[in-house]
């Protein structure tokens, strides 16, 4: 039996020195679909220069669930797999999916691991031996909740689990990841706004505490050496400055101020799963 054709998702953001090799590992799929948030290093140009068969749309960011959700309503095929810009698909993993796809498919999604890399050497722990993410679906029925930051899939049933490995270019330099972790810091903390939790200074702290003793104790972060500190130390970086952002959102509405929050996605909010819409009669 024939695979069924595939859609590639690639949600892009000023990703111009990684697109390029992330795209070549994807030339296999029927389709590619980049879907930008508007980027300023020239990752468009780029893409649609070097790569015309690549379809390329921009649109505003309102998250990475929004952007993933939005190329799933509009890919041209029913099987979907998401690639984030600095992650590489192995031949091994595109023979996987290949076969997975060809044999009459078990599931309506299928998790992969990751093989995680801090400037150019593999880390293997800190919590990042558990890495696997949910990146094969059938497009209706699989859909990202709509969070502005660590959307999990929401998939129609039990979810199957692929072999090989994704190779995920995690820290290809401190300026990057810093620049990263305070954006999903800021997205995080109203993440925790939005859905009604509050804190106080105690809490930012504990919650930085207990990411690092999870992290680099319980999970071994330190058997990496001083990238495990460095991936660790990101961790607990994110993690301080997301409850950071609670308690200056909370502090605001504490005093009757306006409290402004990145932009969410509210046409998603009304998005109703289609295995979970009511029957006629």
């Amino acid at each position: 039996m024939a695979a069924p054709s595939v859609t590639v998702i690639i949600h892009t953001l000023n990703e111009a020195d990684q697109i390029s090799d992330c795209i070549l590992s994807v030339q296999w799929a029927d389709e590619i679909y980049l879907i930008d948030s508007h980027s300023t290093d020239g990752t468009v140009e780029l893409v649609r220069s070097r790569f015309p068969d690549v379809r390329v749309e921009q649109r505003q960011s309102l998250g990475s669930a929004s952007q993933k959700n939005y190329a799933m309503d509009r890919a041209r095929n029913e099987w979907v797999f998401v690639v984030d810009a600095d992650e590489r698909v192995p031949d091994s993993l595109r023979d996987e999916i290949g076969e997975v796809l060809s044999g009459n498919p078990q599931f309506w999604a299928y998790a992969v691991g990751r093989r995680n890399f801090v400037l150019g050497k593999e880390v293997h722990y800190g919590g990042l031996q558990r890495d696997r993410v949910k990146r094969l679906f059938h497009r209706r029925h699989a859909r990202y909740p709509n969070r502005r930051v660590h959307a999990d899939l929401v998939v129609d049933g039990s979810t199957g689990l692929l072999h090989r490995k994704l190779l995920h270019f995690y820290v290809r330099s401190f300026d990057h990841m810093i620049e990263k972790m305070t954006r999903y810091g800021v997205w995080g903390g109203a993440q925790l706004y939005v859905e009604g939790q509050r804190t106080r200074s105690h809490r930012i702290i504990g919650h930085a505490v207990v990411r690092f003793l999870r992290d680099y104790i319980l999970n071994f972060g330190f058997l990496d050496g001083t990238r495990g500190l460095i991936v660790v130390g990101m961790h607990v970086y994110y993690t301080f400055w997301k409850y950071s952002k609670l308690w200056e959102y909370s502090e605001l509405e504490r005093q009757g101020k306006e409290v402004k929050l990145p932009p969410f996605d509210v046409a998603e909010e009304r998005w109703v799963l289609p295995w979970q819409q009511k029957k006629p009669g």
